[in-house]
């Protein structure tokens, strides 16, 4: 199991590692960290499986890293010389609490609850993937039918380059059609019926279908060059968004 430590004292850091490596061999330090803004950068690029944390730091305490990194999954253990913290650390979830000077057994235990944890979750991973495999694939839907002003209009659903809402309407633009047509549906029942993993919101106006992107233009919030030459505009909120489902594509 992957550990990283991070404490505002380094001495503190020296002894945790010292007890770690003597009494749990099994863990594998990846990391020590006497800043809380370098700790941080580090869960988020080396993604350990188990994080030591000290809770009362200057400036960032751990409670704060903890925020700063919600959307990592690891498992947790504080670190610290003030037991008023005890409450609070578990509503984080913490697996333990272990107060300085770090006694050995204390640590032990605390590291069995994270590796029993961490073998649940991998079998329950494990299974979840099993379970995707039997499936059976659902059908891919290739076509979608859209009402007209004069009826029913059929599109492949492949063949979509984006779609622009106009009102109660939404146009859209597809290959190897001369021009748009215009549907009377609002582009956001149009976006339920296309598959979420192919066509993106990048503006509240614009539904793109991420395969037809060619370029992203870095200009104001951004814009994308789309298969037709065509540009089309990225709205603030949905950028960071975009790009990592761009990079993804």
């Amino acid at each position: 199991m992957t550990c990283l430590l991070i404490d505002d004292e380094s001495d503190g850091l020296d002894l945790l590692a010292l007890l770690i490596q003597k009494y749990c061999p099994e863990l594998q330090i990846i990391g020590q960290y006497d800043q809380p803004e370098a700790g941080i950068a580090a869960i988020r690029a080396l993604r350990p499986e188990l994080v030591f944390l000290d809770v009362a730091m200057p400036d960032i305490n751990g409670f704060e890293v903890l925020e700063a990194c919600r959307d990592i999954p690891f498992h947790l253990i504080f670190t610290t010389a003030f037991n008023e913290y005890a409450v609070r650390a578990f509503k984080y979830s913490a697996i333990g609490y272990l107060l300085k000077p770090v006694d050995q057994e204390e640590l032990q235990e605390a590291v069995q609850r994270a590796q029993q944890l961490l073998t649940i979750r991998q079998h329950a991973q494990q299974r979840d993937i099993l379970f995707d495999v039997l499936q059976p694939a659902k059908p891919v839907r290739e076509k979608i039918a859209l009402s007209t002003a004069d009826g029913l209009l059929f599109l492949t659903i492949s063949d979509i380059l984006y779609c622009k809402a106009e009102g109660n309407y939404t146009r859209v633009f597809s290959l190897h059609q001369e021009k748009p047509e215009l549907f009377t549906k609002q582009l956001h029942h149009i976006e339920e019926l296309l598959p979420p993993d192919t066509f993106y919101r990048s503006h509240h106006s614009y539904l793109v279908n991420l395969k037809h992107v060619e370029q992203f233009i870095r200009s104001g919030n951004g814009e994308l060059k789309m298969k037709d030459g065509q540009r089309v505009p990225v709205s603030r909120s949905k950028k960071e968004g975009l790009l990592e489902r761009l990079s993804s594509i």
